[in-house]
């Protein structure tokens, strides 16, 4: 009786050892089959910081928008009125119409006309010619530097009472504006003329011109804002 229980025992034993060692290589089998899997961070959108990182950059200087009145494809209609004085001549007084378009941002091109009458003389002139602009400030303030080429022709009691005569000429000047209404301006400049073939009393003792005007502004559009 006891040898069959002995018997029994060891069998059971035996048995249960095995299934265990079955169970126990089975799962290790499938570990090594399975694929590891590993977690994969969801990829991390930069679109935000980018266009965060662009935003707040700080401008250049030049590259800043400023007023639509100077950016590419702005145009501008004014005229001024001034007045000078020639040394030991008197005074004499201009009147002077123009027009620009903006190349690019703050910088125009254009034509302008010029009438001048010198008080209590004979002398008249009138001229026309192109001229460049650059506004390194342009907001509801801003100011300008201009520079030109004009020719035209001028007559005075110096040179006949029937004579006239072509002269050519250069003017340099700067200039500042405040911006008055929604599309208009008024300025102020002060500008120098150099002259060739006037004769020294009708032209090249002339002083610096003092000019006021008005503008009235097209606002361009810059591709870039």
């Amino acid at each position: 009786m006891k040898t069959s229980i002995n018997r029994i025992f060891f069998l059971v034993t035996i048995s249960l050892t095995t299934s265990v060692v079955l169970r126990a290589q089975e799962t290790d089998t499938l570990r090594r089959e399975t694929p590891a899997t590993t977690t994969t961070p969801p990829p991390t959108d930069t679109t935000m910081r980018v266009n965060r990182t662009y935003s707040d950059a700080p401008l250049s200087y030049f590259n800043r928008p400023g007023s639509p009145w100077f950016r590419s494809g702005a145009f501008l209609l004014g005229a001024s009125i001034g007045f000078g004085t020639g040394k030991g001549q008197g005074l004499y007084t201009v009147f002077s119409p123009r027009a620009a378009y903006f190349v690019q941002r703050g910088l125009a091109v254009g034509f302008r006309g010029a009438f001048e009458s010198r008080a209590n003389t004979s002398f008249r002139a009138n001229s026309a010619g192109a001229f460049l602009r650059y506004y390194p400030v342009r907001n509801n303030f801003y100011v300008y530097g201009e520079g030109g080429f004009n020719v035209g022709k001028f007559k005075s009691s110096d040179v006949g009472p029937n004579d006239r005569r072509g002269f050519s000429s250069i003017n340099i000047g700067i200039g500042m504006g405040l911006k008055v209404a929604e599309n208009l301006s008024v300025e102020a400049m002060i500008e120098n003329n150099y002259y060739d073939k006037a004769p020294v009393y009708s032209g090249n003792n002339r002083g610096p011109q003092i000019k006021v005007g008005i503008n009235y502004h097209f606002p361009g559009r810059d591709r870039y804002y």
